[in-house]
């Protein structure tokens, strides 16, 4: 009986003790392994893929990663190197992925050109009001003009934290969402030192003073005057709207 006990003991101990034995040995390998690894040059970068880009050019956004060869593919601090391609002006966002043996896809997303600002110098501006670019030219497209009434200076890449400009571009965003504006093209907004805009209208021979605080609602207003009117924009020489729950129409026709 002990006899037979031994050997179904034996019988369960060896084929365990073996698993164990291996799995030993396997991390044993690669634990002897692991301080070789990055040294293997399987895995040294040989490529750059670049996505989403259309302003910036694929060599500048591999240039900017600052990569000198050989380089690992293990040993690559992905934020650190998220952060160098952001610094280009029209880069908002950039993710980074390992795909082995050696590639790297560099994701980006990049920011739109929404206006251009005069000041002093006329700039590409985003929405997130960052300047893009200087204008040196006519621009591509056309976009509308935010213009300041006092001298400011800026580089590409500055992020504009003056709030009339800031307040500037939100007009300009609610304005696209405007009924009355939306088959329009908004061709200027000026900014004045008292915190108002004056909106030109492409086209059109209306300008309008608004309050950017108060701009949909006064909009709506005017919207519904239009219609009492049976009347048009281009029928109005000048349209205050600075006063909330009042509307000021200046017909085009002298004496109006």
């Amino acid at each position: 009986m002990r006899r037979g006990r031994k050997k179904a003991f034996g019988a369960r101990f060896w084929p365990i003790a073996s698993v164990v034995v291996c799995v030993a040995l396997v991390a044993g390998g690669v634990w002897w392994a692991h301080p070789s690894l990055p040294e293997l040059s399987y895995l040294e970068v040989s490529e750059i893929e670049v996505r989403g880009n259309d302003h910036v050019a694929t060599e500048e956004v591999r240039s900017r990663l600052g990569l000198q060869a050989p380089v690992n593919l293990l040993q690559l601090d992905m934020e650190k190197l998220a952060g160098r391609i952001t610094t280009h002006p029209w880069i908002k966002s950039a993710s980074i992925e390992r795909q082995l043996p050696g590639r790297l896809v560099v994701a980006v997303e990049e920011r739109q050109a929404v206006a251009l600002l005069s000041a002093k110098k006329t700039y590409l501006l985003s929405a997130d009001a960052v300047i893009l670019d200087v204008v040196q030219g006519p621009p591509a497209r056309a976009l509308p003009l935010v213009r300041v009434q006092w001298r400011v200076k800026y580089r590409a890449g500055d992020h504009v934290d003056e709030p009339r400009i800031v307040r500037g571009l939100e007009l300009l965003e609610a304005l696209r969402e405007a009924p009355l504006l939306r088959q329009m093209q908004v061709k200027e907004v000026t900014a004045e030192a008292d915190g108002n805009y004056i909106l030109h209208l492409a086209g059109q021979g209306a300008i309008l003073r608004l309050d950017a605080a108060e701009s949909l609602p006064q909009l709506n207003r005017l919207a519904m005057a239009l219609r009492r009117r049976g009347q048009g924009l281009d029928s109005f020489a000048y349209v205050d709207l600075r006063f909330p729950g009042r509307v000021i129409l200046n017909p085009s026709e002298k004496g109006g």
